[in-house]
């Protein structure tokens, strides 16, 4: 067979950089983790679980099966969806004429952007990463005004953009996902006065209870657009709309697919309009378990959620690893969404759907279990009280910083292995747990020879050997490319923001360094000690960098016995660290022997204590925001709004809003 590049020759270039991520099924999902699909907690995706009314089901039965309705599965559906688009204007009080149904809302937004002459379109990060996808697709280059400190949009920074871009294209989402935020009507008021199409994407309008449909009148440059995957419960479906100006709805019509949407979403979607106050009864539900889920998130040791007006909320991780967190939680049943190098700058954040009172009770366990693994008060608060005379905080890297046991370890096991002899991750473990051990190419040849291996090499060939795989090549790289960063850089950022911060490692300099830059960690250390200023216990490398703070009390966070030796032999306070695939029941006796004030848990999120506000107390779970008038009269506490009041007033932010923060709250971790 002929190779690729002889095949895609035949391609457009430019979208060789596209790479598709599928979703994983879930049945695939619970064969991987071991819990059964119906214990799974679905909460990454933004969808109503809920049943669909029993009518919705009949209706699909009836549609695709009778010809009675004039479709069937045998027979091709309405190109010009004369029903369901009389379905829909009817629910926005408009005409037929201004309406154009799609294969969900992702059909309809290809449709406009293909529509378009636009050389051009701004959007606000972050925000739907489709927009840029169909940028890519039709050749129209994204423009990106980044949105406020608060997630709402840059009105004054759009309309600079369009102007200075003669940009004819906007796709805005109201609420934003993933952040929940609305974009109000009299903003959207003054983007329509541009010469510019703006597309208000309201796929979660239905549970913010406001609308820009009400301002079609107004402007013919206003397009809203709209699905039933999220309020109506018709994900697995796809049905979306879009509402605009007649001459712009005939032009997407003719340009739209014939058939893009099929007998089975156009029954089920026009019978959700007709059962729609059956459904806004789960979407009420999915509100209340919103709620319940912000006011525990608040409480939450490592979780900060942000103000949302969706059936979702966006979340700061701090103090731990959103990976980590998410990963927890999928190994116990519960998806949450986590960006990470998809998600630009908001890789420590995850994204919680609204779901079931049960998926909520299985979320709340499993946050609590990630906790109680996760945090030990005993020990937070010991370093709570270390805090009056703490002068600076020192970091041992390995097992601390970077977790290295596919790296440093796996080297040591590795090279043993090339001079015949069999080491296992116990027996580094033991001889770290004695002491004495903190050059990993002396302890590799004691660990030699502890096997009785002959003839017996020497330091030099375990050196080199050790080396080859740590280091890697040109052509393949070394281990130390699985290193992976432990402590949440959040944390990290506001702990260098309060103390002067060193390293102490038994790294050579050349380690060191790629560490700081592969992890970009330079600009948080005021001082560094390595193999080369001295070899732990001794305090000769903990006081050399002490000397550079010039400091003379602080601490040494470190994972061994000869980390604690050397802060103590160098007089300031030596505290434990537990490293990946280390236990409390195990570690925390020989640490403690050796010194430790006390042990922290994998990642060290007990360092919070070492900063000036708990994250529980600064964010208590009762601190809401009277909602505005507009907003409470339409919509009190039970939830959604009903379709019968639903366009007497523009948009506002949802009741459930946090009061503002003080300055310097911590790290934004979005563009």
């Amino acid at each position: 067979m002929a190779g690729k590049d002889s095949v895609l020759k035949y391609t457009r270039p430019d979208l060789a950089s596209l790479i598709y991520h599928p979703v994983r099924p879930l049945d695939v999902i619970s064969a991987e983790i071991g819990v059964p699909v119906k214990d799974i907690a679905k909460l990454d995706a933004n969808e109503n679980l809920h049943p669909v009314p029993k009518e919705m089901m009949e209706a699909v039965t009836h549609a695709l099966s009778s010809l009675d309705s004039g479709c069937s599965a045998q027979i091709y559906p309405d190109p010009t969806q004369t029903n369901f688009r009389a379905d829909i204007a009817k629910l926005h009080g408009l005409q037929p004429s201004q309406v154009v149904a799609g294969s969900g809302s992702d059909d309809i937004l290809d449709i406009i952007m293909r529509l378009t002459c636009a050389d051009s379109c701004i959007i606000c990060p972050p925000t739907f990463g489709m927009y840029k996808f169909l940028g890519a697709l039709t050749k129209i280059k994204i423009i990106e005004v980044p949105r406020k400190p608060n997630f709402e949009v840059d009105v004054e920074g759009v309309v600079a953009a369009v102007r200075a871009h003669k940009c004819k294209l906007l796709m805005l989402p109201s609420p934003n996902n993933p952040t929940g935020t609305l974009l109000p009507n009299h903003h959207i008021r003054v983007l329509c006065e541009e010469d510019a199409l703006v597309v208000i994407d309201e796929a979660y309008a239905d549970f913010a209870g406001c609308s820009a449909d009400a301002l079609l009148g107004e402007f013919s440059n206003l397009v809203v657009c709209r699905t039933f995957s999220k309020w109506a419960g018709l994900a697995g479906l796809r049905a979306g709309y879009a509402l605009g100006h007649p001459a712009l709805i005939e032009r997407m019509l003719a340009i739209k697919q014939p058939y893009n949407v099929n007998v089975a979403a156009e029954a089920m979607a026009r019978a959700a309009l007709a059962h729609r106050e059956a459904i806004l009864v789960t979407v009420r539900s999915l509100l209340a378990e919103r709620d319940k889920t912000i006011a525990f998130l608040h409480a939450y040791r490592f979780t900060r959620p942000h103000p949302t007006a969706s059936n979702f909320v966006l979340c700061d991780v701090e103090g731990a690893d959103a990976a980590a967190l998410h990963l927890f939680l999928r190994s116990k049943g519960v998806l949450v969404r986590y960006f990470g190098t998809q998600g630009g700058q908001l890789q420590n954040n995850i994204r919680i759907s609204a779901g079931r009172p049960e998926d909520t009770a299985r979320l709340f366990a499993a946050l609590k279990g990630f906790e109680e693994e996760r945090w030990s008060q005993p020990d937070a608060d010991a370093l709570a009280a270390l805090k009056p005379s703490l002068q600076c905080v020192l970091f041992d890297v390995d097992g601390v910083l970077l977790d290295v046991s596919k790296s440093f370890r796996q080297a040591i096991v590795e090279t043993a292995q090339e001079f015949g002899a069999e080491v296992s991750g116990a027996d580094i473990s033991a001889a770290k747990a004695r002491g004495g051990a903190n050059n990993d190419w002396s302890l590799t040849l004691a660990l030699i020879e502890a096997k009785r291996v002959s003839p017996l090499p020497s330091l030099q060939q375990v050196t080199a050997a050790f080396e080859r795989r740590y280091q890697g090549s040109a052509e393949a790289p070394g281990l130390k490319a699985s290193e992976k960063l432990l402590l949440a850089r959040p944390l990290l950022a506001k702990l260098a923001n309060k103390f002067p911060l060193g390293i102490v490692t038994g790294r050579p300099r050349k380690d060191l360094d790629f560490a700081l830059d592969a992890f970009n960690l330079r600009e948080f250390f005021k001082a560094t000690a390595v193999m080369e200023d001295g070899i732990k216990p001794s305090a000769a490398p903990v006081t050399h960098a002490l000397k550079q703070l010039g400091c003379t009390a602080g601490l040494l966070l470190g994972d061994t016995v000869d980390d604690c030796r050397a802060a103590v032999a160098a007089g300031i306070t030596a505290v434990g660290v537990l490293a990946p695939g280390h236990t409390r029941s195990v570690d925390t006796p020989l640490l403690q022997a050796a010194g430790a004030a006390a042990v922290l848990s994998e990642g060290m999120p007990e360092l919070l204590a070492l900063l000036d506000w708990p994250l529980s107390l600064l964010f208590p779970p009762s601190s809401p925001r009277a909602p505005c008038p507009s907003q409470r009269a339409l919509r009190p506490a039970s939830g959604a709004p009903s379709s019968s009041t639903r366009r007497t007033h523009s948009c506002c932010y949802v009741p459930f809003i946090t009061k503002n923060r003080k300055e310097g709250r911590g790290l934004r971790l979005w563009g």
